[in-house]
């Protein structure tokens, strides 16, 4: 039983240039009717929506509320230990696969009651903590790292069908890329067969793996139709930076958004791909072949040409685990670095991307995209009641508290590492086994798993 009145969509959705005030002009239909719109008819996981609706109560707002701060919270707590537990190469790559996707959807998202938040939470803490379990010396971590992989693989499971297939190939590509032809290495891999098969078996669970054919019957597969649907499936790579739009599709970005979050993504996959090895770059062809591939798949199945059915948040975690693979290292500190000319570019273009998408994400409900209005306070239509702030320091604070979260944690990306006597040379590759003595660490962090392949049986 919910409120009847939201059984229809919000009287400005799909209206761009409708603010939302026109809730105030209608009259709220608090009648409670029974739906069908429910997550009792298993289109989805079950997980996500349990422990969402511990939080649901009579009052809507204070509901949805509720349920934003507490996935916020649960994204920084998950993203915080796993960096934490995790060496540093691979804490940052927590951190820049979170930041280099954030702007605009997964900063829509990850805090949001749509179950694509912890979808895109998986994909981003999976591969680190399954390469940190694979690497980790110290058995204390080693456990942790394993017990934050299977977290990481249940919250993505629990919210979205696809996350389930998003982790089987976390797996894969970890694999790949701490490969050795050792015993050692092998045991290794047990765990992470085993939540691959877990996953596997989630995806393929009755109602999950059925959500993502469409109602529409497939047209007749031919060279030339499955040519061009791969050729328009990057505008759902861009679209997930800012092509598109957010909201129900109908808040549309400026183009300063896409192009300078799409840029800053493009250039950290090139420079992470410096030092890799062919281990690394073969998983990068694995994951870049699956943004390309498995989206165009759904794709097909919907039956619709790419624009309808498939949406960017369905596209994003695959994003999120490309940049991962490419910036992770396993080898202690040593990781991708940038200079300072090129930390600063990346913060001032996040920063601004995010600025312009805030602004632009406010205005169109505080006064509908017909007003184009630099200044939130004028013009006003709708606005919080009782709220002792107006929407431009609302957005100033936003604007500026992101940049400066994203400057405190990549800065250390842009400190020269002059203390580690195994920084590599230019083209020497950072995915070969340290040369350290069993037992030994590489700038305070366990080394490599490979460097004291000796002593694993111990371990062990």
């Amino acid at each position: 039983m919910v409120p009847a009145r939201l059984l229809a969509a919000p009287c400005y959705a799909f209206h761009p240039d409708v603010s939302a005030e026109c809730q105030e002009q209608t009259p709220a239909d608090n009648r409670l009717v029974a739906t069908s719109r429910g997550n009792f008819n298993g289109s989805y996981p079950p997980l996500f929506y349990f422990v969402m609706s511990f939080l649901a109560g009579a009052d809507v707002s204070r509901s949805v509320l509720l349920m934003r701060v507490a996935n916020a919270v649960l994204v920084v707590g998950v993203m915080a230990i796993v960096g934490w537990a995790a060496s540093g190469g691979l804490r940052r790559a927590v951190v820049v696969g979170a930041v280099v996707t954030a702007v605009p959807l997964g900063m829509f998202l990850l805090p949001s009651i749509n179950p694509s938040s912890w979808t895109l939470l998986s994909a981003v803490t999976l591969p680190v903590a399954l390469l940190g379990y694979i690497s980790a010396t110290d058995r204390r971590r080693r456990w942790l790292l394993g017990a934050l992989a299977a977290l990481a693989l249940g919250l993505g499971a629990g919210s979205r069908a696809d996350a389930s297939m998003y982790g089987a190939l976390a797996v894969g590509v970890c694999m790949i890329t701490t490969f050795r032809p050792t015993a050692a290495w092998l045991r290794r891999q047990i765990y992470p067969a085993v939540l691959g098969v877990v996953a596997v078996a989630l995806f393929f669970t009755t109602g999950q793996s059925e959500s993502v054919s469409g109602s529409v019957t497939p047209p007749a597969a031919s060279i030339g139709g499955i040519l061009r649907l791969l050729a328009d499936i990057p505008s759902l790579w861009t679209g997930a930076l800012g092509g598109w739009g957010l909201g129900w599709l109908d808040t549309s970005m400026p183009p300063l958004v896409w192009v300078s979050a799409w840029s800053v993504l493009v250039g950290v996959v090139f420079a992470g791909m410096q030092g890799a090895g062919w281990r690394r770059l073969v998983a990068l062809v694995l994951v870049g072949a699956a943004v390309w591939i498995i989206p165009g798949y759904m794709q097909y199945l919907s039956g619709y040409p790419v624009g309808q059915s498939i949406q960017p948040r369905y596209i994003l975690p695959l994003v999120a685990i490309l940049v991962v693979t490419a910036v992770g290292r396993v080898r202690g500190e040593i990781a991708v670095r940038w200079s300072r000319g090129q930390w600063a570019l990346v913060l001032v273009a996040l920063t601004v991307a995010n600025a312009a998408a805030l602004h632009e994400n406010l205005r169109r409900y505080l006064t509908g995209t017909d007003i184009p209005t630099s200044d939130l306070d004028v013009a006003r239509e709708w606005w919080w009641g009782g709220l002792p702030v107006g929407p431009m320091a609302v957005w100033g604070v936003g604007a500026l508290a992101f940049g400066i979260a994203v400057g405190l944690l990549t800065l250390e990306l842009a400190r020269p590492d002059a203390t580690s006597p195994d920084t590599p040379k230019v083209g020497a590759s950072t995915d070969e086994p340290a040369k350290a003595s069993p037992g030994s660490t590489v700038a305070g962090r366990p080394a490599d798993l490979s460097a004291t392949a000796a002593t694993d049986a111990a371990t062990t």
